[in-house]
């Protein structure tokens, strides 16, 4: 096992990847609407700037294709782009239903007045039950745990919305296909529960989807000859959505594409609907050193000059979310050009080396992800850099990051 040090700690424990600093996050929400747009613009810390109008381009696009109500997914901090900021810009925009991977997620959206219908894909105890029926959350449901949201339920005088998950193929959550119809009957006979909908979830390989599919419908027609109503029948992902038609059913749950970026390079190239990218991350350049030959930058003086150089020292770093990896591979934006990053991301610092004769100044703007005069920065370029995928390098941007919208 490899020794933790005190400089990697923040590297691989997660800390700030999670909602339980929800008390935190809205203190700095509050604090930053204090200061106003132009002095988050103004500060030393990285930010997000979020361009709602790109968010509903790509969602009035994804109806378009899908021609059925649309579920929007924003589990995971809204891929980074900010679970309430989200929500509350898709309820405006009047989507169909939200959808989130976590209970905590759906408590948070209808305490901050989010009152869509919501349905929370992940797991729940039977703990959580009254709170899920208190707050009118849809929950997704496969085993017997189905019983604890009935009992809840009919003790409150209402009833569970719930949508049947089953696995298909997928082999993660979810009721067997092979199993499916006892359950199904079970959970539509129990008089606290409301069968809102059926799901499954593909697997992305194109002759396996249709397999899927096949035997999804198959259930769902056996269920139906007996009587049971199913509700909202959905297995569209971003990819179905895009590239598989025969999966749009009775709704969608595109993710990625809803803040603007492709799920696979396929449906990239295709680029039928001229998705936009919501977001971008910026900061300030922080100092400007010069570099003498011999000179190091950053821990075990990881970059050493070989002549007379200078560096921009930008304050974003792996606990705001950035990638470590992309050193030597990587460029951020200052004045409309591409500079390297060199030496090391750190937790809170990285260097770029200031090529050619552009003047940088502390206080210039740096582009990390986005558009800065004719060039920019995408996050699948940064994903290719880091060798991960562009859902990861959106995921991982710290529910910190201060966002501004316009």
């Amino acid at each position: 096992m490899s020794k933790i040090s005190r400089r990697n700690f923040l590297l691989i424990s997660g800390i700030g990847s999670t909602s339980l600093y929800a008390h935190a996050l809205d203190r700095r929400r509050t604090l930053l609407k204090s200061w106003g747009k132009s002095a988050v613009q103004q500060t030393c810390d990285p930010w997000i700037e979020l361009n709602l109008e790109n968010m509903t381009w790509n969602l009035s696009q994804l109806r378009k294709v899908a021609k059925v109500p649309v579920m929007a997914v924003i589990k995971a901090n809204a891929y980074g782009h900010g679970l309430v900021e989200t929500g509350r810009h898709l309820e405006e925009a009047g989507i169909d239903h939200l959808m989130v991977g976590k209970l905590q997620e759906a408590l948070l959206l209808r305490e901050k007045g989010v009152s869509s219908p919501t349905l929370n894909f992940g797991p729940f105890s039977s703990g959580d039950a009254k709170i899920i029926v208190q707050n009118n959350i849809s929950q997704s449901v496969f085993n017997k745990n189905v019983s604890s949201l009935n009992e809840a339920a009919l003790k409150l005088g209402k009833r569970a919305k719930v949508h049947i998950h089953v696995d298909t193929g997928m082999g993660r959550m979810g009721i067997s296909y092979r199993d499916a119809l006892p359950y199904i009957k079970t959970v539509s006979s129990l008089k606290g529960i409301l069968v809102e909908g059926i799901s499954t979830a593909l697997t992305e390989d194109d002759e396996f989807d249709k397999e899927q599919l096949s035997r999804f419908m198959n259930i769902c027609k056996q269920a139906e000859k007996e009587g049971i109503s199913l509700g909202l029948k959905h297995a569209a992902s971003s990819d179905g959505t895009l590239d598989l038609p025969s999966s749009h059913l009775d709704m969608v749950r595109p993710g990625i594409a809803l803040y603007g970026y492709y799920p696979s390079e396929k449906t990239q190239k295709e680029d039928r609907l001229a998705l936009k990218p919501v977001l971008q991350l910026k900061c300030r350049v922080v100092d400007v050193k010069t570099l003498h030959p011999g000179d190091s930058v950053s821990y075990h003086r990881k970059y050493t000059a070989q002549k007379m150089e200078k560096i921009a020292i930008i304050p974003v770093g792996y606990s705001d979310g950035y990638p470590h990896n992309v050193v030597n591979k990587a460029f951020v934006l200052i004045k409309g050009k591409r500079f390297p990053l060199i030496a090391a991301v750190t937790a809170n610092h990285c260097a770029a080396l200031l090529e050619g004769n552009t003047p940088v100044s502390p206080g210039d703007e740096v582009v990390l992800l986005g558009n800065q005069g004719k060039e920019k920065i995408t996050a699948e370029e940064i994903a290719g850099w880091a060798e991960v995928s562009s859902y990861k390098i959106l995921i991982s941007l710290s529910p910190f990051l201060p966002k501004i919208t316009k």
